[in-house]
């Protein structure tokens, strides 16, 4: 995965932030709109921009907002100043967060935040103020159950990758979340690999 560069211009210089303990989740309440929509409902506010440090739109794609290195604007002064916000796109009153949404949202918890930051603490828009953002269907049950998950070596999870590149295999996240079931999974994938390879003459 990566992470959509979108160069957001700011009205000012945002505050660099001295601490990095938790990260707080947030719905949009709207529509699958782009980091640039956001940026502009928040300077119509009389903001400096957007509030939120990453946007996750409904296909996964994950936009940058505000500079990660900066205090944000989404949690109030209790939740503000040590905190990384995140925002994913949808309304969760009424709906849940999409497969891709949720697989991006663990891959930037775990694989992106946590080995520059150590073990953050995520919460929610409403545990610091009187909101109920992220909403009422967020999972927050299965978030917490994935991010608790050991991370799996990439040498077992490389041919999920290739077989879905390929056109092969829906929903790699869902594999590698049994990777180690018994059989090994991660074996018999492995094994689809070199035979798919082996027949498109690639080595």
């Amino acid at each position: 995965m990566q992470i959509l560069e979108k160069n957001l211009q700011f009205k000012k210089q945002t505050r660099a932030r001295t601490e990095t303990n938790r990260v707080i989740i947030h719905h949009s309440a709207s529509h699958d709109v782009g980091v640039e929509t956001i940026h502009q409902w928040h300077l119509d506010r009389g903001w400096h921009g957007i509030g939120y440090h990453f946007c996750i739109r409904k296909n996964g794609d994950i936009e940058r907002g505000r500079d990660e290195a900066t205090v944000g604007a989404h949690a109030g002064k209790s939740g503000n100043h040590d905190s990384i916000g995140v925002c994913l796109l949808g309304n969760y009153e009424e709906e849940a967060p999409t497969d891709a949404q949720m697989n991006s949202l663990v891959w930037l918890i775990k694989e992106y935040l946590t080995p520059k930051y150590g073990v953050l603490e995520v919460q929610g828009h409403n545990e610091f103020m009187s909101t109920a953002c992220p909403g009422k269907k967020f999972p927050w049950d299965d978030l917490e159950r994935r991010l608790k998950m050991p991370a799996v070596p990439e040498w077992k999870t490389s041919a999920i990758d290739y077989l879905a590149e390929e056109g092969l295999l829906n929903d790699p996240e869902y594999w590698k979340e049994r990777i180690d079931d018994v059989p090994p999974v991660w074996a018999l994938f492995i094994m689809m690999e070199r035979i798919y390879k082996a027949a498109k003459g690639v080595e």
